[in-house]
This record gives structure tokens, sequence and C-alpha cells, in this order.
């Protein structure tokens, strides 16, 4: 089967930034999957060096000459025009696929506009398949993050931490740190934001593998006065593009994005920790009882009191710690590689 993966080649577009998320791991798991065949087409990299519409038609011949069966998208914002994808979803023989991967906030101004244009789309937010449903959108494949083996893996070091959080300081996360370090427990956060600053990429799995508890929290950047005056302008304008323009006509959409981004979602780290044979404590989320076993393969925690309470308990408990440790990381290696969330939606699609 072939497949011709369209994404962004750096993280949000910017080269700087390094591979993006989709690049590492969803065009690297493509290309060693037996019978998978896999092109990558840079959306960012040629758009900088040609501009959108060329982007768009290179695109379009690159599917023409080539023939995949499936072109498998991961749009950022609008660099596919809508008239280039339905062109290959209705005017060739490729398949067309896109994986939606904010639609706990993004479905009201951006995923339902764009659904219908695929031969099928993949949403990892469980209550996005009914509302695409109530507008008649069916080409609905509920999927969700998992984990690239190759990247995330144990890794035993020489080096061990107590408890640690590694991700950028945003919303709640640094009222979490900060209540579990007065409540007297060693806690250490990586990332952009806190004092140890940034780690590479390649750090963060050894840090998981070492780690006596790793953190995970699923709340939005939705919190505070900055994310509120965010949302109040995001009711008027929008970007697209990296251009601004008003957005008035989408007044209501765009409220109920607003309210929409304080949800929970879960989170690729979710999979990742427990590959990297780390216990996992983390807050809950949508749908999250539908992946793991709470208390048996991850611990979740309800609030900032709750959270201290079981790092304390599961600290001075390394026997049931390292139970559930176990457990999570046979039940991502069996259920919840991207492997396997691409053969099912591959089947669903019937290519497979």
């Amino acid at each position: 089967m072939k497949v011709l993966f369209c994404g962004l080649k750096n993280e949000y577009g910017k080269p700087s930034a390094g591979p993006s998320f989709e690049y590492q791991n969803f065009y690297d798991v493509l290309c060693r999957m037996e019978g998978v065949e896999a092109r990558f087409f840079g959306m960012d990299e040629v758009m900088a060096q040609a501009g959108r519409d060329k982007m768009n038609e290179m695109l379009t011949q690159e599917v023409i000459e080539w023939q995949p069966d499936l072109l498998f998208c991961f749009l950022f914002t609008e660099e596919l025009k809508k008239e280039t994808i339905k062109y290959i979803t209705d005017k060739t023989s490729t398949k067309t696929f896109n994986w939606f991967a904010d639609d706990h906030w993004r479905f009201e101004i951006f995923s339902k506009y764009w659904a219908p244009l695929f031969t099928a789309i993949g949403t990892t937010d469980s209550q996005a398949v009914e509302k695409y449903k109530e507008l008649g959108i069916k080409n609905v494949i509920h999927t969700q993050w998992g984990v690239n083996t190759k990247l995330f893996f144990p890794k035993p070091s020489s080096e061990n931490y107590e408890i640690t959080f590694v991700g950028i300081n945003y919303s709640k996360r640094q009222e979490y740190i900060k209540y579990l370090q007065d409540s007297g427990l060693p806690v250490q956060a990586f990332g952009t934001g806190w004092l140890a600053g940034r780690i590479p990429k390649e750090k963060t799995a050894e840090i998981w593998s070492n780690s006596k508890i790793n953190l995970n929290f699923t709340e939005s950047y939705a919190y505070g006065s900055k994310f509120l005056l965010k949302s109040f302008v995001r009711l008027f304008v929008k970007k697209e593009l990296g251009r601004y323009k008003f957005d008035v006509h989408h007044f209501f959409a765009n409220f109920k994005s607003a309210l929409s981004m304080r949800s929970r979602q879960i989170k690729s780290r979710t999979f990742e920790i427990p590959a990297c044979g780390g216990f996992l404590i983390t807050g809950d989320a949508d749908n999250l009882g539908d992946y793991f076993i709470n208390g048996k393969e991850i611990v979740i925690f309800k609030d900032k009191k709750e959270l201290a309470e079981k790092c304390k308990f599961y600290l001075a408990h390394p026997e049931e710690r390292k139970k559930i440790t176990e457990a999570g990381y046979q039940k991502v290696l069996t259920d919840h590689t991207y492997e396997q969330r691409f053969k099912q939606i591959f089947k669903t699609m019937g290519l497979l």
C-alpha cells in the first residue's frame, strides 16, 4: 500500500523549532510498517519556497503521478486549499484521510468545515463523533494518540529521579508543582518556563525511564488572565496562515471554541511514559478509562490534594509502583502503538 503523508516537517512550521511531532511519530511509523511504502510531503517546506498556491499544485501533481492508495494528512491550519482536497478525493483513485488533533476545541472553528472534504477523518475527541453525525458527517473514525516505540522505550541510566514532570510551564501546571513542593515532595520540572529549562528531546525518555513517579497534567493552556484576553480577541479575530483577519461572522462558533479549550484531553505523554517503563500519575481526561485501568496500569488523580497523597503513597510503596509500571508498559505495547492505530484506520477505510 502506498501512503503519501502530508504534514509539517518542522514544529509549527518553524525550522528553528526542530522536526514536528507528526514527522517524528506518524511518518516514521508509516515508513517502518510492513506492506507500506511511504513518502513525505512537507507542506511548510514547500510553501516556504514556492508559496501556498504552488504547493497545492505540487501536491496534486504528486498524487496524480505517484497514485498513492492513501493521502494521509495532518493539517495544522489552512495550508491546503479546500478545492485541492476535494479534487484529490473526488477526481483521483487516491483515498484521503486527515487526523484532526484538537477537536476538543477546534471542532466549531475548523474541523467541521474540513471533514466533509476527506474520504475519512480521525478524531481523538470521543464527543466529536456525535457532533459530526449531527451535521451529517459520517466519515468519522474515533482514534487516539499512541506511541512510536522506536522513540520511546526503556532507557536505563545511572541518573535517577524521584518525581518529575517534563513539559511546558502553562495553565495550572505551576500550581500543581508548587503544591507538591510545599507538601515536602521531591519534584522536578523540565521544559520551557521552568527553572531547569528545556532539555534535549532524546533526554525526555531517559527521565521518564528513571523517575520513580512521572506526572502528566491534562488541562489545556486555557487558564488565567492571558488566556481570557486571548479568548476575547479570538471572538472577533482569527489567525490564518500567519495573518490576522476579522472573523465576527463566526462569533458564536468562536465563543463555543473558547469555552471548549478548558476541556481536559488525553496527551501523547499518557502513552509515551508507560512505553518508557515509567510509572505514571495523571490527571483525568476525556475517556481515559477506555485506554487504561486506573490503579492497575496507571494512576489517575482528581485534584492537588489527591495528587500529593498518591505521590507520597507510591514513593513509600515501591512494589505497588513496580506492578503498575509493568502492567502499563505491557498495555501500551499490546494496544496503544501508532502502528496499531494506523492499521485500524486502514481497515476501516477498506485499505487492508
